[in-house]
């Protein structure tokens, strides 16, 4: 059978818990089409490193979210004029070639000529206009992405651009790619009119789906039976989640205040400070005993770490 489910939330750690859902109640044989749209939020990869990869102080200054999901891949920035969209079905090899034909095919309907570059994302015009990713619930395939419609691009460069701290990380950094939006080739197209195209497209692929079969959630209407969903929306609003499950990276840090200058060296194991060493040219000896006291054992937090320095001697 074909489904389309289409969230009316916008709360990233609702949408990424129901599609994680919807994979593991995927039954054999099932089509799934997701479609979805996160405010304000930053998605990292499974295997990625917030502090590398997003300004989480220009994040938390737009009152943005962070949240890390189950696939691989770069750093993606959300706002309403991002459509996201989830294909769950049985795997197979030629699904993930086959699913990005059918948004190929939805935005030719929208008058775009997209291609394929071979590396998960969609290009137009020598643009990245999706990027995908996917991952496996045993034999379910769950095949994500974005389609820029009409996204904050400078905004967007603004979170995702890190400033250059010499961090040292195992975690799979973001490929910076040149990217556009999609009404900016075509004014005519909406995240509306996408959407429509999409499952028109997706039901087409077999057997037909009308309008009144398309499920629309939110998180005040969620069913009986999906309230496994809310268990896991706590997983993906926690701190262990989307810090603590970092890769462990090194990191130094350099500084001046009115008695001196300060080199520190980090050791960061999911999220948290494990090794410290300081080096100064302070007059008091023992600065570097004080904020490795301090330091030490606790959240990786930039402003916090600096906060302790500030109040050990001014």
């Amino acid at each position: 059978m074909h489904k389309i489910y289409i969230s009316n939330s916008y709360n990233p750690f609702f949408n990424l818990a129901l599609e994680e859902y919807i994979a593991k109640q995927h039954s054999s044989k099932d089509e799934v089409l997701f479609l979805w749209q996160n405010q304000n939020t930053v998605v990292i990869g499974r295997n990625q490193n917030p502090w590398k990869e997003c300004n989480l102080e220009e994040l938390k200054s737009q009152q943005g979210q962070l949240v890390r999901r189950l696939s691989g891949g770069g750093a993606v920035y959300h706002d309403l004029g991002n459509l996201n969209f989830s294909f769950i079905s049985d795997y197979c090899t030629e699904k993930i070639k086959n699913n990005i034909n059918k948004i190929i095919k939805a935005l030719e309907l929208s008058g775009i000529n997209a291609y394929y570059s071979g590396k998960n994302d969609i290009l137009a015009d020598g643009y990245k206009i999706s990027g995908t990713a996917f991952y496996l619930e045993n034999d379910t395939l769950c095949q994500h992405g974005t389609l820029l419609v009409d996204v904050d691009l400078e905004k967007m460069s603004r979170i995702l651009t890190v400033s250059q701290k010499k961090m040292q990380s195992k975690g799979i950094d973001s490929v910076k790619s040149r990217v556009v939006n999609i009404n900016s080739l075509n004014s005519e197209i909406s995240i509306e009119s996408l959407k429509k195209n999409l499952i028109k497209i997706f039901s087409s692929s077999g057997k037909k789906v009308s309008i009144s079969t398309i499920n629309y959630v939110s998180e005040d209407s969620i069913s009986d039976s999906m309230v496994e969903a809310y268990k896991l929306m706590e997983t993906y609003k926690s701190w262990q989640w989307n810090y603590g499950s970092s890769p462990e990276f090194n990191l130094e840090i350099t500084e001046k205040f009115p008695w001196g200058e300060i080199d520190i060296y980090l050791l960061v194991i999911d999220g948290i400070i494990t090794k410290v060493e300081v080096y100064t040219d302070a007059l008091e000896v023992d600065i570097p005993k004080k904020i490795t006291e301090r330091v030490q054992n606790t959240k990786y937090d930039y402003n916090k770490i600096m906060g302790i320095i500030s109040n050990i001697k001014s």
